[in-house]
């Protein structure tokens, strides 16, 4: 599923090191952005890795993506819980205009866990349609191995139906967060931020709705027209 990568959008939460007093504070904010941050890199990585893995059906770059895009889910869930729950930023939290930041921030980070389990759904089909491509390339098929291929895709059909159904779920969940962040009174970096989640989504909603045919989606990446 091709997603729009979020391209530095989470370097803005580096705003939060300057909220509040300094020490702690800044160390708690620092730790935010870290864990944004390096959860960005790892859903960008993720994106690039499933770009050239899908032109390839290389089966072990998309293991190493779908790991990639698990690291990316559990540095975005680390950034979430230390936004809502250190002490320190609650403390900030309470100030009208920070608190906003920090409340932009872990909604942030919420799309980003979403997007990231969104892509783990898409991965964990591609690597069974790269092995099947694989078991079967390189020669010519005969009517025994377009049977077995028929059979096999039918059941990866299932497991693509349920990958549509937590997609359309992961996708749901990020566009509430997203909602629930007005992006007027955030600082320009993090406007900047949101705009390139906006994007983000845009992008994620496009290619989920190319991929409601899953047979036909199935039948393109296979080369064997999947009966209805």
């Amino acid at each position: 599923m091709r997603k729009r990568p979020l391209a530095g959008a989470v370097v803005g939460i580096a705003v939060l090191v300057l909220i509040g007093a300094a020490g702690y504070t800044a160390y708690a904010g620092g730790s935010v952005y870290h864990s944004l941050d390096s959860g960005r890199q790892e859903l960008v990585a993720a994106q690039t890795t499933m770009k050239n893995a899908g032109r390839s059906a290389d089966v072990s770059q998309l293991d190493a993506a779908l790991a990639e895009l698990k690291r990316a889910e559990r540095d975005f869930d680390d950034a979430k819980a230390r936004a809502q729950g250190d002490p320190a930023l609650r403390l900030v939290g309470g100030v009208p205009a920070a608190g906003q930041q920090v409340d932009g921030s872990a909604h942030l980070a919420a799309i980003g866990a979403d997007l990231s389990r969104a892509g783990e759904a898409a991965a964990v089909v591609a690597i069974q349609v790269a092995t099947l491509r694989n078991k079967y390339a390189g020669h010519p098929l005969t009517a025994d191995d377009l049977q077995a291929i028929l059979e096999q895709a039918q059941a990866i059909v299932k497991t693509y139906s349920g990958s549509i159904q937590a997609i359309g779920q992961e996708l749901r969940a990020a566009h509430g967060e997203r909602a629930q962040v007005t992006t007027t009174d955030l600082v320009p970096p993090m406007r900047n931020a949101y705009d390139a989640v906006d994007r983000a989504l845009t992008d994620a909603d496009t290619a989920f709705l190319r991929y409601q045919d899953v047979r036909q989606v199935l039948s393109d990446l296979l080369g064997v027209q999947l009966p209805a």
